[in-house]
């Protein structure tokens, strides 16, 4: 893995929802409209997102969100957050700014945990298997059978278990 020539030209902060939709049209599912893809994060109880800024525009984001796991509930325990709409930019896939959206997003949940008096939380998703190993490497194991998913090829749930801060 290579990794970006200057890390200092990127900032990874919480950014708006609606900021995130072209970068998720464009790399995920484009061919979703804006109203379908914000209508796919309406009715949750609570939401965030982490965006990596390149000059002022989204390069890579994930989303995470209070959802628990319609066939591992009991596995996963009573506190379940959904990693959904990973993507990055393909000109700077494989140099380590996913990974580090991840672990930003991760130690935000961690935040929130604590704030909440929770000591940890099941984090999943619905991850291709194109990306399992960049999944494996920041602490998730897959669960089940694979599957496919119409559009968007094979994939497997992929958890991981995330402690208060």
């Amino acid at each position: 893995m290579t990794t970006l020539s200057d890390p200092a030209e990127i900032t990874i902060q919480l950014v708006p929802l609606d900021d995130t939709f072209a970068l998720r049209k464009a790399v995920l599912r484009p061919w979703l409209t804006p109203e379908e893809a914000r209508a796919s994060w309406e009715g949750f109880e609570e939401h965030f997102h982490v965006g990596a800024l390149k000059g002022g525009q989204i390069v890579s984001t994930a989303g995470f969100v209070i959802e628990p796991h319609p066939d591992y509930g009991d596995a996963f325990g009573s506190v379940q957050w959904h990693l959904r709409g990973m993507a990055s930019d393909p000109s700077l896939q494989g140099k380590g700014l996913g990974g580090q959206v991840l672990a930003f997003g991760v130690a935000e949940l961690a935040r929130r945990l604590a704030a909440k008096r929770q000591a940890s939380a099941a984090l999943w998703c619905s991850g291709r298997t194109v990306a399992q190993s960049f999944y494996e490497r920041h602490g998730f194991t897959p669960i089940g059978d694979l599957y496919e998913t119409p559009g968007t090829g094979p994939h497997y749930v992929f958890w991981r278990r995330v402690d208060a801060a």
